[in-house]
């Protein structure tokens, strides 16, 4: 056999494979999920398993770098650094940066070349691969850190991804707003859409009857369809009842008309919940607290609300839940989410145990809110009560500290 070629053969081969998995690895996790359907089915089930995935290619990689380095010394007859300069270079040059630069260029196509002998090593090295990931889990709990903190994928990343996919044209712009909100969704608790019991219209069957009525005829006001329903105490519900029918013929008792309830935790998550409606057919639920206690009530249409924004009938006035009052000054409602207020202007203020922008004041207050306290509220945001109803704040101007007072 003739061997002269040997000193090209075997560099130029490992080179090759270097190349191959630096490609791979390129290709495979810069997938966009707007691609991902095209790269086939194979592709798809790799990235099902991405930590088997990951150490696949890094020991493959690994294996052939070092294979690499330690023969060209003995393949070829030069100067030791000259030839380990060549041979840094050849492999971020060739092994490297080249395949690299083509597998973002050419993603889903070096991915469905790259799956079929990638799904065979990952079978052959499995052994090793669980003896890595039982180490890996060793370091992480030590770490304070486990599996699934590692795999959550952060919301923020999620829709820069929709707005890439939108933006290149593989989905519509309003559907890549819908699909974030949808995400986000999976992140909400039910407190943070719920309407608190104080804000919630109940029906008391310990109340006259001119006070029911007057509940009634706020309910239908409001559009409301049901009504849940308490025995003295916003803590002892009964069940719920159809507004409708209550105005429609009056004659018959109420408590004839009461049916079942269903009840969620306020730290349930709003996807959990909305299966559970589902499952039980119905578009109200009671919000319970740690002590089991009602803190507040939670519809479908507040669901639906988070979703497509607030739902109103034709007519009916709008309300601006942030009013501008003067250069750098906002005057916001005191319920309205420390979420929303991020979202519509674009800052970061961090919730506390409070979901609200006025439990966030009373939270930096330590006390009883007046009109005209002010509260740092962190970043530099500062927190003017200008409304106080019932001991709670009604309404706060927000500015930048340094701002003049209006």
């Amino acid at each position: 056999m003739n061997t002269e070629w040997l000193p090209i053969l075997i560099p130029l081969g490992l080179l090759c494979l270097s190349a191959f998995f630096s490609g791979a690895e390129t290709a495979l996790f810069n997938m966009e999920p707007g691609r991902l359907q095209q790269a086939g089915v194979r592709v798809r089930r790799l990235l099902d398993r991405p930590r088997d995935l990951l150490v696949t290619i890094l020991l493959g990689n690994l294996f052939v770098n070092v294979l690499f380095f330690a023969l060209v010394p003995y393949l070829f007859e030069a100067d030791e650094l000259l030839t380990g300069a060549g041979a840094l270079l050849a492999i971020l040059v060739l092994g490297e940066i080249l395949p690299k630069t083509l597998a973002l260029r050419s993603g889903p196509r070096v991915a469905r070349l790259a799956a079929p002998p990638l799904g065979l090593m990952m079978s052959l090295l499995a052994p090793i691969g669980g003896g890595i990931h039982r180490l890996l889990d060793g370091f992480l709990r030590a770490f304070g850190q486990d599996e699934a903190a590692e795999q959550r994928i952060d919301v923020h990343h999620l829709d820069q991804a929709l707005q890439r996919s939108a933006k290149k044209g593989h989905i519509a712009p309003g559907e890549a707003d819908l699909l974030a909100e949808i995400v986000e969704l999976g992140h909400l608790r039910v407190r943070e859409i719920m309407t608190p019991r104080v804000d919630a219209l109940m029906l008391d069957l310990e109340d006259t009857e001119a006070e029911r009525l007057a509940v009634l005829m706020e309910a239908a006001r409001l559009l409301q369809s049901w009504l849940p329903v308490v025995r003295g105490d916003v803590d002892q519900v009964v069940g719920v009842v159809r507004v409708r029918e209550l105005l429609v013929d009056p004659s018959r008792p109420i408590e004839s008309r009461v049916m079942p309830i269903c009840f969620v935790p306020e730290v349930a998550g709003v996807l959990p919940m909305l299966a559970t409606m589902r499952e039980r057919r119905v578009a109200q639920a009671i919000v319970v607290d740690e002590w089991g206690g009602t803190a507040g009530v939670v519809t479908l249409e507040l669901l639906f609300e988070e979703l497509f924004g607030e739902l109103r009938v034709e007519g009916e006035e709008v309300e601006r839940p942030v009013i501008p009052i003067g250069e750098g000054r906002f005057r916001v409602s005191g319920d309205l989410s420390i979420r929303d207020w991020n979202d519509l202007l674009g800052v970061e203020v961090v919730p506390n145990a409070f979901e609200t922008v006025g439990g966030l004041v009373l939270a930096a207050l330590d006390r009883l809110p007046r009109v005209g306290d002010r509260a740092e509220l962190g970043g530099g945001l500062v927190g003017e009560v200008s409304e106080v109803r019932r001991r709670r704040v009604w309404t706060v101007d927000l500015y930048l500290a340094g701002v003049p007072r209006a």
